[in-house]
């Protein structure tokens, strides 16, 4: 991208954010299911730094036709595509599984740096991060059962 096309694009994207073009429903990470859209996995995005471990966790469970939450995903304001926000282990999950669509929540259109920021993975903890997090809680689950 060249300098004057990336100045272009963050003055575009500033001026979406300020006049509120471009907003972030918050509501979304909390009642998912309420802003549920089905989506081809081919137009969704995601950052690869997930864990093997919590990738094969979601594959079990879409195997066992569980229920699991949607994507919460946030769409590129000028293409047809979508940055997955929340819920990269399982975008890989289904992926590898071969569904062809999957459950989203539409949290809005996010400005093309904040897309792209999100589609690279700048957002996302590393998974070393993820796994100190993640194995407490998978422990306490199984505890439960």
């Amino acid at each position: 991208m060249l300098v004057t096309d990336l100045f272009s694009t963050v003055t575009a994207d500033v001026s979406d954010i300020l006049s509120g073009k471009s907003r972030v429903n918050a509501d979304v990470f909390i009642q998912p299911w309420k802003y549920s859209v089905y989506l081809p996995i081919s137009k969704l995005r995601a950052d690869s730094k997930v864990s093997r471990q919590g990738v094969e966790f979601y594959k079990q469970k879409i195997a066992n036709k569980e229920k699991l939450r949607p994507l919460i995903v946030v769409k590129h304001p000028r293409k047809d595509t979508y940055a997955v926000l929340d819920g990269h282990h399982r975008f890989y999950a289904y992926k590898e599984s071969g569904i062809r669509k999957v459950d989203c929540a539409l949290a809005g259109d996010y400005s093309s740096v904040m897309f792209y920021l999100t589609e690279h993975g700048y957002f996302q903890p590393s998974p070393e991060f993820t796994e100190s997090i993640r194995q407490p809680a998978i422990r306490l689950h199984e505890n439960l059962k």
